[in-house]
């Protein structure tokens, strides 16, 4: 499940970063952060910590809760595809 999270996590965070059209060099420097860990979790290889979730949220202006709702939304989807299909036999 740890796995998922960050891949889901990840993908959030990048949607969000692409949909306000801001590179990762410019979220890290103004999340005070460095690049390659923005890099890092968009591609599920790290777990933000709730500072890290904060610190994102502000610069976008929003409620770290939106973050965490979208990450619920993501984890969810991702679940339904790896179920198995029944077949209409």
């Amino acid at each position: 499940m740890e796995s998922s999270l960050k891949e889901s996590f990840g993908q959030v965070l990048a949607q969000l970063r692409k949909a306000n059209n801001i590179s990762q060099q410019e979220l890290a420097d103004n999340c005070n952060i460095e690049r390659a860990y923005i890099s890092r979790l968009e591609r599920g290889l790290f777990q933000p910590t709730i500072t890290i979730i904060f610190k994102i949220a502000d610069y976008f202006g929003i409620k770290p809760s939106e973050i965490i709702e979208q990450l619920d939304i993501m984890r969810k989807k991702r679940a339904e595809n790896k179920k198995p299909r029944k077949s209409g036999v």
